[in-house]
């Protein structure tokens, strides 16, 4: 009689259950990975409290409203980092070998990364953009609804898979490529610097090129249109914005899917 394994949902959920109790051993060092996290992604927060000050207005949105735009960003950022953010070991996994066991064992490799450890410092991010996200909503002031309230957790969410989905796509070709680290820290600070501004901030070109280049528009700006009625605003019809939280799952299957095919190419260092 075959054995029955549980679903890789659950494989991942069970082991990602494992890497968050060894992490949390040493509690005095995750204190400080998360206070470090949370400092380094309020300072641009703080740049941008300047840029307000001393402008008032950004692109036509308001300090409240960018406040949103930045918590819903950070928050999407905090999603896709503590539940996905280990794929920043793969370069070390191939170069070392470990990527062997991986493959001797009977759960999906990518989860086995996936589930390596545990990103402690993330959590700093995710705190800190829902601290920012709530903060926003009260001073905009916007209206405390069930919808309005499912559409900002749907819009987190599809956010982080998203974001999530492109850095998995990103670490595929470090099978092919050996190293894919710089190019993924690239990509990061690119969601990051521009994730936080309104995107008509960057002209016509910009905004086409942060919308179906890199996706960037759908983790946050989109939906944050809807969110505050700036869809007038918009260089994309009304009804993509509306549905740019069901972009996340996609790309998270589309950059999964991609990692596995790539994962073919891998070459034991001992072979």
């Amino acid at each position: 009689m075959r054995a029955k394994y549980p679903s890789p949902a659950c494989q991942w959920w069970i082991l990602l259950r494992v890497a968050v109790k060894q992490s949390f051993i040493y509690k005095g060092n995750i204190l400080l990975m998360v206070a470090g996290t949370a400092a380094l992604q309020g300072t641009q927060l703080l740049f941008i409290g300047v840029l307000l000050d001393r402008f008032g207005v950004i692109a036509g949105w308001s300090t409240p409203q960018i406040a949103f735009l930045y918590g819903l960003r950070l928050t999407a950022h905090g999603i896709a980092s503590v539940f996905f953010g280990q794929h920043l070991v793969i370069d070390s996994v191939i170069r070392e070998g470990d990527f062997d066991r991986f493959l001797l064992r009977p759960v999906n490799p990518l989860i086995q990364l996936l589930t390596r450890w545990f990103n402690v410092g993330a959590i700093g991010d995710l705190a800190l953009g829902l601290g920012i996200l709530i903060v926003a909503i009260v001073i905009a002031p916007l209206p405390w609804t069930p919808w309005l309230v499912a559409l900002i957790v749907v819009a987190a969410i599809g956010g982080g898979l998203l974001e999530a989905g492109l850095q998995i796509g990103l670490s595929g070709l470090s099978f092919r490529l050996g190293s894919t680290r710089n190019l993924k820290i690239s990509v990061d600070h690119t969601l990051r610097d521009f994730g936080a501004y309104p995107l008509p901030v960057f002209g016509p070109v910009g905004v086409f090129a942060l919308t179906f280049g890199l996706p960037l528009a759908f983790i946050a700006y989109l939906p944050a249109t809807v969110v505050l009625d700036k869809t007038a605003e918009l260089l994309v019809p009304v009804w993509l914005a509306v549905s740019a939280p069901l972009v996340g799952p996609v790309c998270l299957c589309a950059g999964w899917w991609f990692f596995m095919r790539q994962a073919r190419h891998y070459t034991s260092p001992g072979a």
